[in-house]
């Protein structure tokens, strides 16, 4: 019985530790699409030419006009600096 509890227990931590975001769970300047991108916008590529037709399920991007910057989705302007060679 014990053991049952404990993996009941543990199953749960799980499941909510590791779950996809739901709407109303992502960050400032993202949107939760049931089907987003393989290719968000980020600081490093903000104009993406080429990209696969992949759906990546239940996830948050970043909202029209933003990019992924190393610590949410910011204005490609607000992204930190280029440091070539390092």
């Amino acid at each position: 019985m014990k053991f049952f509890i404990l993996l009941s227990a543990a199953a749960f931590f799980v499941s909510t530790t590791f779950s996809a975001p739901s709407y109303g769970q992502c960050g400032h300047n993202e949107v939760f699409l049931h089907c987003g991108s393989a290719c968000e916008p980020s600081c490093e590529v903000p104009v993406i030419e080429i990209c696969t037709l992949q759906c990546i399920l239940d996830v948050c991007q970043c909202d029209h006009g933003f990019v992924r910057g190393p610590f949410g989705c910011v204005r490609f302007e607000e992204c930190p600096p280029v440091v070539y060679g390092k």
